[in-house]
C-alpha cells in the first residue's frame, strides 16, 4: 500500500505600513477552506535574526570541535541552508498552531504582521516558496488612523494636531514610508501589491483574485462574503469595545490639519508599480 505523504502547507505572508488594512486583507484571506489566518506574530522581527546567528555560532562551534577535538578528522555535520529552513518552518508551524499540529485540512497558512514587508529579504531567504503580499492604502488614510490607534490607546492628546508628540511622529512618518514605498519598487517583480481600497470596496472581487491568482484554485468560502464587511465585524464585537475599535465607518474621526496634509503630499508618494488588484 503507497504511503501519501502529508501536504506541505504554502504559506502567504502579509506585510504592509502599520494600519494600512493588513488586518482586513488576512481577513478576507481567512474565508476560505483549508486557509489558515493569522497575525500578528511578528516572527521575522522577533527570529530570524537570533536563529541566523545561533546557527552561525553553532556552525563555527563544529568547526573548530571537528578541528581541535577530533583532530581534524571529525565528521559532525553543520547546519546546512536547507537544515536551517527546516528548522524555522518547524519553529514557525510550532508557534502559529500553538503546539499543536498542522490540521489536517490546512493547505495554506497566511500571516499577516505589518512589518514583514521589511523583512522580505529575510523571509525570501528563510521561505523563498512563499507568496510575499503588500497592501498599500494612500498615506494620509494610514496617518490619521494610526493618529486614532495612539489617541485611543496611548494619550487622548493624539486627537489634536498640536500636541509635540503627533508632530514627532509625522517627522518619524514620512521617511519611514519612503522606506517602504522603495521596498515596494525594488521588489514588485516578487511581490503582490494589493491596493487595501480597491479590496475593501469590491470584497467579491478581492476574493476572485485571491482565488485565480494567488491560491490558484477555488476552495470555497467557509463563511459568507458579507462577513468581510465593516459593518458585520463591528456587531461581531462586544458592545464595551466597539467604541474603541479601528474599523469604523463614516467620516474619519481624526482631522488633519493643514500643515500635516501638505507634508504628507510633499513627502509621502505613492509607489511607481503597477499594482496587482
Amino acid at each position: 500500500m503507497a504511503i501519501i505523504p502529508p501536504i506541505v502547507p504554502r504559506k502567504i505572508f502579509i506585510g504592509g505600513y502599520t494600519k494600512s488594512g493588513t488586518t482586513f486583507i488576512g481577513r478576507a484571506f481567512g474565508l476560505f477552506n483549508g486557509v489558515y489566518a493569522k497575525g500578528e506574530l511578528d516572527y521575522f522581527r522577533l527570529f530570524s535574526k537570533g536563529m541566523g546567528d545561533m546557527a552561525r555560532a553553532y556552525n563555527g562551534n563544529i568547526a573548530v570541535v571537528n578541528k581541535e577535538v577530533y583532530d581534524g578528522q571529525g565528521s559532525l555535520e553543520p547546519l546546512s541552508p536547507n537544515s536551517f529552513r527546516a528548522l524555522h518552518d518547524k519553529t514557525f508551524n510550532h508557534i502559529f498552531f500553538a503546539g499543536q499540529p498542522v490540521p489536517d485540512d490546512c493547505v495554506t497558512i497566511v500571516e499577516k504582521s505589518p512589518r514583514n514587508i521589511f523583512w522580505l529579504e529575510q523571509i525570501t531567504l528563510i521561505f523563498p516558496d512563499a507568496v510575499n503580499i503588500c497592501v498599500y492604502r494612500e498615506p494620509k488614510a494610514v496617518f490619521r488612523s494610526l493618529m486614532r490607534h495612539m489617541a485611543d490607546h496611548r494619550d487622548p492628546k493624539f486627537n489634536d494636531p498640536d500636541f509635540a508628540e503627533r508632530a514627532n511622529m509625522l517627522n518619524g512618518f514620512c521617511p519611514r514610508w519612503e522606506e517602504y514605498v522603495s521596498i515596494i519598487e525594488k521588489n514588485q517583480q516578487s511581490l503582490k501589491v494589493v491596493q487595501y481600497q480597491n479590496a475593501a470596496d469590491d470584497n467579491q472581487a478581492f476574493l476572485d483574485y485571491v482565488e485565480k491568482d494567488i491560491l490558484h484554485h477555488s476552495p470555497g468560502l467557509r463563511a459568507p462574503v458579507k462577513t468581510l464587511s465593516k459593518e458585520h465585524y463591528l456587531k461581531s464585537l462586544p458592545k464595551d469595545t466597539r467604541a474603541k475599535s479601528l474599523v469604523q465607518t463614516g467620516s474619519p474621526k481624526i482631522k488633519l490639519a493643514d500643515n500635516e496634509t501638505a507634508t504628507l503630499e510633499q513627502l509621502c508618494r505613492a509607489p511607481n508599480v503597477s499594482f496587482d488588484f
